[in-house]
């Protein structure tokens, strides 16, 4: 069933004028000076703290293009990127792009042609135009400024410190019912509320997506508390913030996504036991699925009834997506909203990638997974002498995990996409570091001892280093 009233706009985004206060202008302004006059290794500051601190709804129209203070700062950041460039004539990337970056970036053009094509329409293609320009622009950009171990432990620190205030105001929020972040414009003023509960949203445009922010975060805090005590202070904060923004949502998917990162960074003590985890679960998802009558996804509706929420509406659009494959697999599908009561919302990551753009979109979103995954666990099989470095690889992974299973229940459509981008750079860039990328050389004969015959030896040996051949590269 569609909604009255649901037309291209809600598709392809568009239909408003200017929407900026006199105090967004003024912190759009500071933030862009601290991006052009800080130091390479704290210009992502400005960048993050005003994104997400500024709701998306401030935007500023020109010639029917969106900019929101999230899209202008991208453009600033990149004019100061290129000025580097320029003024010191090299390449400023840390090394070449690895396995990670390239499978997002195929993710991203793929989505892009295939719903362009899918609608057949201008208002698709200047959408997606939009979409490459922020979650391209968004992901190098940051994989500029977070290069290696230090840079990470920087964006944590702040990433604490911002969720302070934004978990201050939705504890305000969830127990007057009014948003203090209206003030800046760009949200409603008066909270949602959902069976007598009030569901804060912060600065964010739903409170799934604000509490889900918080929840994912938490194993980054946690780390950052076993840093030292330099760092406790600012984890502490983190932690407490992460919390709280995850239980005044008053969201199911927020508080299973903040489970999932607990029981992530718990499995510590079995790191090196994770492919026996594997094999137990998908024993223990077999066995509960033939003790089921329905599908395995309709446990999402128990878990709703349980925990609160619409585990009943995820379980359907699962359900549909599945038994509709041949009508989506191709290039998405424009029919959904006709699949039943509410699928025209499909407020999940995995069917959202098929809907838009068919299988091959989906298979490259599940490969961004896959691959940052094994990218983890190989950095952190490597790393184990070093017991900081493990820890923080472990607390990366715990993240992506707490996200894959909050993308059953949300996708980040507003400036909450920067915690994601995030995630997916820190991943890339510290287990590039770490990660030795050897190339066996051909090999050749060479005579040996009397009654050993000949021993094949390679004609360059490998380095053993651990050190990635760029790192040298990335502390600049």
């Amino acid at each position: 069933m569609t909604p009255d009233g649901l037309g291209d706009n809600f598709y392809f985004g568009g239909g408003s004028s200017t929407n900026i206060t006199p105090l967004g202008i003024w912190i759009l302004i500071l933030a862009c000076l601290l991006i052009l006059l800080l130091k390479r290794r704290w210009m992502f500051a400005p960048f993050i703290v005003a994104d997400l601190l500024m709701p998306i709804g401030q935007v500023i129209v020109v010639l029917g293009a969106h900019l929101s203070i999230w899209r202008l700062l991208i453009f600033v950041a990149w004019i100061r990127v290129a000025w580097i460039a320029l003024i010191t004539k090299k390449d400023p990337f840390p090394g070449p792009m690895n396995l990670l970056d390239k499978v997002f970036t195929s993710w991203a053009i793929c989505n892009a042609i295939v719903y362009t094509i899918l609608w057949s329409d201008f208002g698709a293609f200047f959408n997606r135009l939009g979409f490459l320009y922020t979650s391209v622009g968004t992901y190098f950009l940051l994989r500029y400024l977070i290069r290696d171990r230090e840079d990470i432990i920087r964006v944590i620190r702040v990433l604490a410190l911002v969720g302070v205030p934004i978990a201050a105001a939705m504890a305000i929020e969830h127990s007057t019912g009014r948003n203090l972040f209206a003030i800046l414009g760009g949200v409603d003023e008066f909270s949602n509320i959902r069976d007598g509960k009030v569901r804060a949203q912060g600065p964010f445009l739903h409170a799934i997506v604000a509490g889900t922010f918080g929840a994912v975060q938490l194993p980054l805090f946690v780390s950052l508390w076993l840093e030292g005590k330099g760092n406790r202070l600012r984890a502490g904060l983190g932690i407490v913030a992460s919390t709280v923004m995850a239980i005044t949502s008053a969201s199911s998917t927020p508080l299973l996504a903040y489970a999932a990162a607990v029981i992530a960074l718990c499995f510590w003590p079995l790191r090196r036991s994770l492919r026996v985890v594997r094999w137990v679960a998908v024993f223990l998802l077999v066995t509960v699925q033939l003790t089921m009558k329905a599908p395995i996804w309709f446990l999402m509706n128990r878990i709703g009834g349980i925990m609160g929420g619409t585990g009943w509406h995820r379980a359907e659009l699962v359900d549909q997506f599945v038994r509709r494959f041949f009508e989506w697999f191709l290039i998405g599908t424009r029919n959904n909203a006709n699949w039943g009561l509410d699928m025209w919302d499909s407020i999940n990551a995995y069917v959202r990638a098929g809907v838009e753009g068919g299988l091959l979109t989906l298979v490259l979103f599940l490969a961004i997974l896959i691959v940052s995954f094994k990218r983890i666990g190989r950095a952190r099989k490597l790393s184990e002498s070093q017991r900081s470095t493990e820890r923080l690889l472990w607390a990366t992974g715990a993240t992506l995990f707490s996200n894959t299973v909050a993308f059953f229940g949300i996708i980040y459509f507003d400036q909450s996409a920067i915690v994601w981008y995030v995630t997916l750079v820190m991943i890339s860039a510290m287990t590039a570091v770490v990660l030795v990328e050897v190339k066996i050389e051909p090999f050749v004969v060479a005579p040996a001892a009397r009654g050993l015959g000949h021993l094949k030896i390679p004609k360059h040996a490998p380095s053993a280093s651990p050190i990635h051949p760029f790192s040298s590269r990335m502390k600049s």
